[in-house]
């Protein structure tokens, strides 16, 4: 998988600068003969730079984790699709998701955002492929990983 966002600069390159521009401005200031009130001032300018960078770095985790999550939910829902339609199609519901491959109701098994593997559950069960004619094979899939916080299997 790519970078989610090819526009984006990497994560913590402006961080960076601007922690290294705050360091440098209060490194110049101590060789200056400035009272012992404005190094105080210097030193909360730090901090409040430090802090600043703590917020930002937060929420820039939280947003991927978000645009991951997305991109699962989108993958599931082509997945349920194509499980769906090949059940529809041949009156009887995949027996794994190399079926769905096989029969190019897949193109791809798109590796799950969150994890970086192809490593998705299918569930099995019984599936009404008919008036009164039931089938056993895949009828969902989820992804394998237990964050609820970002994934949530009912998608």
């Amino acid at each position: 998988m790519g970078a989610p966002f090819s526009g984006q600069k990497p994560a913590g390159r402006t961080s960076a600068r601007l922690l290294s521009g705050i360091i440098a401005f209060v490194w110049r200031m101590n060789h200056l003969a400035w009272g012992r009130k404005s190094k105080f001032a210097l030193l909360g300018l730090l901090l409040s730079g430090l802090f600043v960078l703590f917020i930002q770095s937060s929420t820039y985790r939280k947003s991927i984790k978000r645009a991951r999550a997305a991109v699962s939910r989108q993958d599931l829902a082509v997945m349920r699709q194509a499980i769906k339609n090949y059940t529809t199609d041949k009156e009887r519901p995949p027996q794994s998701l190399q079926d769905l491959l096989d029969k190019h109701y897949l193109r791809v098994i798109p590796a799950d955002p969150l994890t970086g593997k192809k490593d998705w559950v299918p569930h099995f069960g019984n599936v009404v492929v008919g008036p009164g004619k039931t089938s056993f094979g895949i009828d969902d899939v989820h992804s394998s990983t237990n964050d609820e916080g970002i994934h949530n299997n009912d998608w």
